[in-house]
């Protein structure tokens, strides 16, 4: 995590999290506002997640909302996400909060190659 804090960081990479009342983390999520040719400005959710004895408590909703604040605050025009096709109860999850499918998402996996740093 740290790493990939240290790397993402000032990419604009930051991080929410949601806690109980007694400070256990609930649920976190990792963002970055993007600006792009397609959609101009957008918030970009990395991970959104919620704790497994959590999950249909109001915890990814209330994260959700949080971001979408975040995102109006900055003059974003879209809130945007991936998930793996293979995750069905996230899917029904947003479409529950009223996002769509926008696009299909391509990816190549690359060798690793030299180390960056």
């Amino acid at each position: 995590f740290e790493e990939v804090y240290a790397e993402g960081h000032p990419q604009g990479l930051r991080f929410s999290a949601a806690y109980d009342a007694d400070g256990r983390c609930t649920g976190a999520a990792g963002w970055r506002i993007v600006a792009g040719t397609c959609d101009i400005r957008k918030l970009y959710v990395d991970d959104l997640v919620t704790a497994g004895d959590r999950r249909s408590t109001g915890v990814g909703r209330s994260l959700l909302a949080y971001l979408e604040d975040r995102a109006r605050e900055a003059g974003c025009r879209l809130l945007d996400l991936d998930s793996g096709t293979q995750r069905t109860s996230a899917h029904r999850f947003y479409f529950r909060e009223r996002m769509g499918v926008m696009a299909f998402h391509f990816g190549k996996e690359l060798d690793a190659g030299p180390d960056p740093a």
